[in-house]
Formats: C-alpha cells, sequence, structure tokens
C-alpha cells in the first residue's frame, strides 16, 4: 500500500501534538511568571515563604526567599509561575521545623507582623508574561507592605 506524502506528514503531525498533551510540555495559558525580592525595614528577608492564593482561581504558588530575599513562584513541580489574577499573598518566617532531616531544622517563631500572614492585607496582580513583583515589609505597627 502506498501512502500520499501529505497523509504521513499529517499523521506525523498529529501524533506530535498528541505527545506533546501526554508529556505536559506546554505551558498553561493562564499562568504568568512571578519572581521579586521581599524586605523586612530595607533589608533583605532570607527564609520567608512567599504564597499567592488567587481570590479567583484554583491552586496558590510559592517559593522561598534566598539571602538576597530573592524568591521566584512555582504553580506545579514542573510549571514556574501563579495563576492570571488577583491574588492575596501571605509572607511567612514561622517554620515548624524537622527534627528527622539532615541536618536537623530547628523550629522558628514568626519574625512578620500578622498582617504579612495570617491576616495578610497583600495583594497583587499576576499578569501574562513575567511579574518582577518586590514586597517591602516593615515590622513596625503602623507601616504596611506594598508589592512594588
Amino acid at each position: 500500500m502506498i501512502r500520499s506524502s501529505a497523509s504521513w506528514r499529517t499523521g506525523w503531525f498529529l501524533s506530535g501534538l498528541v505527545m506533546l498533551g501526554l508529556c505536559g510540555c506546554g505551558r498553561p495559558e493562564n499562568i504568568g511568571r512571578v519572581s521579586g525580592q521581599v524586605t523586612l525595614d530595607g533589608a533583605p528577608l532570607e527564609g520567608a515563604l512567599v504564597q499567592f492564593e488567587p481570590l479567583a482561581g484554583n491552586s496558590p504558588s510559592g517559593g522561598l526567599t534566598d539571602a538576597a530575599g530573592k524568591y521566584s513562584l512555582t504553580y506545579t513541580r514542573e510549571i514556574k509561575g501563579a495563576e492570571i489574577g488577583e491574588h492575596r499573598v501571605i509572607i511567612t518566617t514561622q517554620n515548624g521545623g524537622d527534627p528527622d532531616a539532615s541536618p536537623p531544622i530547628p523550629k522558628s517563631p514568626e519574625r512578620l507582623p500578622a498582617r504579612y500572614n495570617r491576616k495578610s492585607e497583600l495583594r497583587a496582580k499576576v499578569e501574562t508574561g513575567t511579574n518582577m513583583l518586590d514586597f517591602k515589609l516593615e515590622s513596625g505597627n503602623e507601616a504596611k507592605g506594598k508589592a512594588s
């Protein structure tokens, strides 16, 4: 049986599309990349968990700050970013610890005011593409953090 070259190419093209769908190689259209820096009283905040919870969406995204206060959000293990739209942002330094880790991770108390974590007042908008969102937190009672 002889096949036409057009049907052969169409078959390979469709097989390729199916394989892309199965491997999850495509990036969801409703996800934007998010990174930035968190500071507390002007100094980089290391070891803080930054979590974006969509106000009208499905899954939160999170990331940890490094020694320079820099973070990058992860949506799933394979996908970096956060859902497009408005988010409640929670930033916390509290850590439950893990005595079984090697080396053991000690518990750490919350160093931030509740307005940044349990009762977070922080909001951010994630847009298509790359989003650079910095959070300048202040430890005083009257000061408020802000995404810039």
